[in-house]
């Protein structure tokens, strides 16, 4: 006999069984009451009861011990569960106290019988699991960091070189040097922080020492780019400076000729580049999870500048053979653009409005989002956004940046 329209194949938290029948059953909760000389009953509704559906199923073939010790177990799993009832479809109940029994046989080479009670609980179906993306960023960013002195650990090489190949890999990293300093100066910054962070560029001064343990040379340079940003005092500031750093190498003067010496000049410089390059990049993912944007705009354009520079970076370690760099990118591209993308999402959109005549934010503000508990917040954003110079002279014709809907 065919099965009735709309029937699926049932199961409960994913074991498969096969139906023979089922039974609904439910009505009202309520009380009667019952008055002193009155002659009927008053009944008080509190409600639909909870609904009870019995299903009797068996599972059978060759394995069918093993489908059928999971339906078991499956019935119980403590809390509610996703029964796919055959008629009714997808559901979350529960399995009452002595809700199932269960009989083998075997028959038709060995089956299990289940009678089984469900009773509904009115829970929704339980969503996927959220990522958390910003920590994933900021683990993707740790992964990338410990990659950076790991490799700079098995590329960088002065061996047995000649004296101007030493010479050479003791300028690149002194100019690595100087590019931190520089951000450090236009971040500032005082205390602990600072001075750790002056401690590893002394120690990056001594190229020639740290060069010969170029594992050393690998922590101190990450460790110098990562406190870099820790002083910027902010995830913004700290992404500014990581982005320069991404840059570093690009004015560097290739190395000419190709003897054996100068092809070990052209890898080390390669693989110092590399070093500050990819801390860089860490230190910019770990930032942007950090940084919290007042628009899905804003969002986009961080995630957009940080994929084309990461791609860029990617590119070309592909391109020299470096299929682990390449890799680490990779990964930080992925990582950033699923965080910024989730992020962004939820925000607000950004339209444009060019005001008639010169007036202050706060007017313009009122205009907009008609809110005024909270306008002097929707003014300050739409000075900040649109560096606005004097906050009480917007200029007539000037063309805005706005906050669909405002600042919440």
């Amino acid at each position: 006999m065919s099965a009735p329209d709309g029937w699926q194949k049932g199961s409960f938290r994913g074991v498969p069984f096969r139906t023979e029948d089922h039974q609904t059953s439910g009505g009202r909760r309520g009380v009667t009451h019952e008055f002193p000389q009155a002659e009927k009953p008053v009944w008080e509704d509190l409600g639909r009861s909870a609904r009870s559906y019995r299903i009797t199923c068996h599972v059978v073939g060759a394995d069918y011990p093993s489908v059928a010790n999971a339906l078991a177990d499956a019935l119980d799993q403590a809390g509610a569960g996703t029964l796919i009832h055959p008629w009714f479809g997808a559901m979350q109940v529960a399995v009452p106290e002595q809700g199932w029994s269960r009989r083998d046989s075997a028959i038709d080479g060995g089956m299990a019988w289940f009678d089984i009670e469900f009773i509904e609980t009115g829970l929704p179906a339980p969503a996927a699991p959220a990522n958390d993306t910003q920590a994933l960023s900021e683990a993707a960013a740790d992964t990338a960091a410990a990659s950076a002195a790991e490799q700079a650990g098995r590329r960088i090489s002065v061996s047995d070189a000649v004296a101007f190949v030493e010479e050479a890999a003791d300028q690149v990293v002194q100019a690595a040097a100087l590019a931190v300093q520089v951000q450090a100066a236009l971040n500032g910054g005082v205390g602990p922080t600072l001075s750790l962070l002056q401690s590893h560029l002394g120690a990056l001064g001594s190229a020639a020492t740290l060069l010969r343990a170029p594992v050393a040379l690998g922590v101190e340079m990450v460790s110098a780019v990562q406190l870099l940003t820790v002083i910027a005092g902010s995830p913004d500031a700290g992404a500014r400076s990581a982005r320069a750093l991404m840059d570093f190498g690009a004015d560097l003067d290739p190395v000419p000729g190709n003897t054996a010496a100068r092809q070990r000049q052209r890898d080390n410089q390669a693989a110092i580049v590399q070093l500050v390059n990819l801390a860089a990049s860490a230190e910019l993912v770990r930032c942007l999870a950090a940084q919290d944007f007042a628009s899905y705009d804003d969002a986009v354009a961080a995630r957009d500048d940080a994929s084309d520079r990461l791609d860029a970076l990617a590119l070309r370690q592909a391109d020299a053979g470096d299929d682990d760099g390449a890799a680490q990118y990779d990964a930080l591209l992925h990582a950033v653009t699923v965080d910024l993308t989730a992020r962004g999402g939820s925000l607000a959109r950004l339209r444009g409005f060019t005001p008639a005549v010169t007036e202050p934010a706060l007017v313009i503000a009122h205009r907009l989002y008609g809110d005024p508990a909270n306008v002097e917040a929707q003014a300050s954003e739409i000075v900040a956004r649109n560096r606005v110079g004097h906050p009480g002279f917007i200029p007539g014709g000037m063309a805005l940046q706005v906050l669909e809907g405002g600042v919440e």
